[in-house]
């Protein structure tokens, strides 16, 4: 009988044990080989406290959740989100009134990048737009514990992050940021233009004049993303993305992405042509599926230039649709009003 018991407490222990959630995984990256290593690094290569590095590896927390996005088979929506998820809530008009109403905000930042860059002050709050909804969102990670987390695990990015998060600690140097109190994404970006360290050191700007590039100011995001793209090549007078036309279901059989360059003669034989004017011999094909049917677009240069920023051609798309309705509103709203008028009368 005891023996029963016994065995009825453990299974009932047991079983209590498993009814709640494992802790959370702790690592001191202070004390890992890699750590070390990285402090030891960070001295020789850059003249940073040994001591230090260590110091703060030792404060960060390991970051699971994180870790999981960049482990096994990529999925949508695991680090870049569905192209209907990007066409059903940035590019629906309630949206891009936000967008317009952020550009009345913020004229004074965006006519100075603007004049100072030469792009247009639509294509830098597109940006904005959809790194971070103006700001609202970006900021839910420590950057220091992500970063740490995906330079010292494997993933599929890992080399990519360990140079980051050298370019962190740089950055943070420069312009008298607390490593440990910035936020980002999951992935280490910051700021409202979402921006990895080693683009906020190569494309950082002090637009508002406070001597610092700070990637928490809204003036400095503006100024960075702008001169992102203006170093990059950007061009106002192109077209950047047309709607494209098919006929037949060949276009199928084309590859299609950020990458997916063709002459317009053999796109053509493929049964698609551009619904406006393209002014180019070559367009970039992209193919994205809504449900049962397909968006077809055709790229230029502009095009290409974004996915530098962001290697997603439903990113890239996204950006350029939301501009060009940044543009087009006021010509809807005049025309509105004009029709409002008219049916007084």
């Amino acid at each position: 009988m005891r023996r029963t018991c016994s065995f009825i407490l453990r299974s009932l222990l047991l079983l209590l044990f498993l009814s709640f959630p494992s802790a959370a995984k702790t690592i001191d990256y202070s004390k890992t080989p890699q750590g070390r290593a990285f402090a030891a690094k960070m001295h020789r290569k850059y003249g940073f406290d040994e001591g230090r590095i260590l110091r703060l590896l030792a404060r960060a927390k390991h970051q699971g959740e994180t870790l999981a996005r960049y482990q096994g088979r990529h999925k949508v929506g695991a680090t870049d989100y569905s192209w209907s998820r990007y066409k059903h809530k940035i590019l629906v008009p309630e949206s891009v009134e936000l967008g317009r109403r952020f550009m009345a905000q913020n004229r004074k930042w965006l006519s100075l990048a603007s004049r100072r860059y030469k792009v247009s002050p639509e294509i830098i709050t597109a940006f904005i737009r959809v790194e971070s909804k103006f700001g609202l969102y970006g900021h839910e990670y420590p950057v220091w514990d992500s970063l740490v987390t995906l330079a010292f695990n494997k993933n599929r990015m890992q080399r990519f992050f360990r140079d980051e998060l050298e370019k962190l600690l740089i950055l943070a140097r420069k312009n008298r940021l607390d490593v440990l109190k910035l936020r980002g994404s999951f992935a280490g970006a910051m700021g409202c233009v979402q921006q990895v360290p080693s683009i906020q050191l190569r494309y950082g700007v002090d637009l508002d004049g406070d001597g610092r590039k700070n990637p928490d100011s809204i003036a400095d995001c503006i100024g960075s993303i702008a001169a992102f793209l203006h170093g990059r090549g950007w061009k106002d007078s192109r077209p950047t993305l047309v709607p494209a036309r098919a006929s037949g279901r060949n276009f199928l059989r084309l590859k299609s992405g950020y990458r997916s360059r063709y002459p317009l003669s053999t796109l053509e034989r493929y049964g698609i042509t551009p619904a406006r004017p393209l002014h180019a011999s070559q367009a970039y094909f992209i193919r994205m599926k809504d449900g049962k049917n397909y968006d077809l677009y055709l790229g230029d240069a502009n095009y290409r230039i974004i996915t530098r920023y962001n290697a997603s051609k439903r990113y890239a798309v996204t950006i350029a649709l939301y501009a060009q309705a940044l543009k087009s509103m006021p010509k809807q709203k005049a025309q509105k009003r004009k029709k409002e008028a008219e049916a007084l009368f």
